[in-house]
């Protein structure tokens, strides 16, 4: 029992040096991304060749080479590789050791493994695929699926209790709030296919895209995932009446999300006035949200600064792992509770 304790101790331990990893792969990703840097090296898993990016003095037969992209590139690469090594030593603990051998450990281990070479094959595809929005969209969202996995796995891990009294109650806010996760994941995923298409800029007014004249909507065209092959993708291609389209769903997602996260914490915070644990978790995700829609006004305001463009990125995957938070605690608490 003790050696059990310290394992998921030394695993949950691991899971959330993992978990800050990946957020760092995420922002550098974010950065990479915005500074049109995502071509900074034509070739994979290499740089023009070399595993470490060229020098200033590097002649590079290809006459759009810039040094600080190849760099950027790089390093989000190496970072990445970090986390890797991070993610393997994870899952070799948890089928080399009985005591973590639990069904949930299992389960995310499965999960991690498949994440992490469909990542893996994703990131050579933006490359070779020359950014083509729907391989770049999928390759942000699954950075954002393996942050969740590893904070879950860091959660069920850790050895805390949390009993409650009478926690029949708390049963009802389960399926609610993990709606409030789907939706959530939904409007992240129109911000990732907002930016992999640079649609950030195209709607200069708020709230309104273009506050003086009428946008016209093309919804079809906005969301085809069919794109060309072979095309450069960097700095978009789509016509700005179909990146308005874009940025505007992105809008009325966030208007549509942050609705419904705001009904579900005034149905929930009544319930949970004597459960200190579930207040601060939903607290921390409505502070995260007044703070995640100041950025996101700001961007239009402003046009997209740089810090507050990566800044979007980050408190979109700490709200993720907010909620994510809340739901794991929630179901603790329900199967810790004793029986009648």
């Amino acid at each position: 029992m003790v050696k059990q304790n310290v394992l998921t101790t030394y695993l949950s331990k691991l899971a959330f040096c993992a978990t800050f990893f990946c957020l760092c792969v995420i922002v550098l990703g974010a950065f990479t991304r915005l500074i049109d840097a995502g071509l900074g090296c034509p070739d994979w898993p290499g740089c023009y060749g070399h595993f470490i990016a060229p020098l200033k003095d590097y002649t590079a037969s290809d006459n759009h080479f810039v040094n600080y992209k190849a760099w950027a590139e790089m390093i989000h690469r190496y970072f990445a590789a970090i986390l890797s090594l991070f993610i393997l030593c994870i899952i070799m603990i948890i089928f080399s050791q009985s005591a973590s051998r639990t069904r949930s450990n299992i389960i995310l281990a499965v999960m991690l493994i498949a994440l992490l070479i469909y990542q893996i094959m994703l990131g050579q595809w933006t490359v070779t695929l020359k950014l083509l929005p729907t391989i770049v969209t999928q390759h942000l969202m699954g950075g954002f699926l393996i942050a969740s996995t590893l904070w879950t796995l860091y959660l069920i891990n850790r050895n805390n209790t949390m009993l409650e009294k009478n926690s029949g109650h708390l049963a009802k806010l389960l399926p609610g709030a993990i709606i409030a996760v789907i939706v959530l994941f939904l409007q992240i995923m129109l911000g990732a296919w907002a930016s992999t298409n640079y649609a950030a800029l195209s709607c200069p007014d708020f709230p309104l895209c273009l506050n003086h004249e009428v946008v016209s909507l093309h919804i079809k065209e906005a969301f085809s995932i069919f794109s060309p092959i072979g095309i450069n993708y960097e700095g978009g291609v789509l016509p700005t009446v179909i990146r308005q389209t874009i940025h505007m769903a992105h809008r009325l997602g966030a208007l549509i999300s942050t609705i419904y996260i705001i009904i579900f914490a005034a149905y929930a915070l009544p319930k949970l006035k004597y459960s200190f644990e579930l207040l601060k978790s939903l607290y921390i995700t409505l502070g995260l949200l007044c703070l995640q829609l100041c950025i996101g006004i700001s961007n239009v305001i402003f046009k997209l600064p740089l810090i507050s463009a990566i800044a979007h990125t980050l408190v979109a995957v700490l709200l993720l792992l907010s909620l994510l938070t809340f739901v794991c605690k929630l179901v603790l608490i329900i199967r810790q509770a004793p029986t009648p």
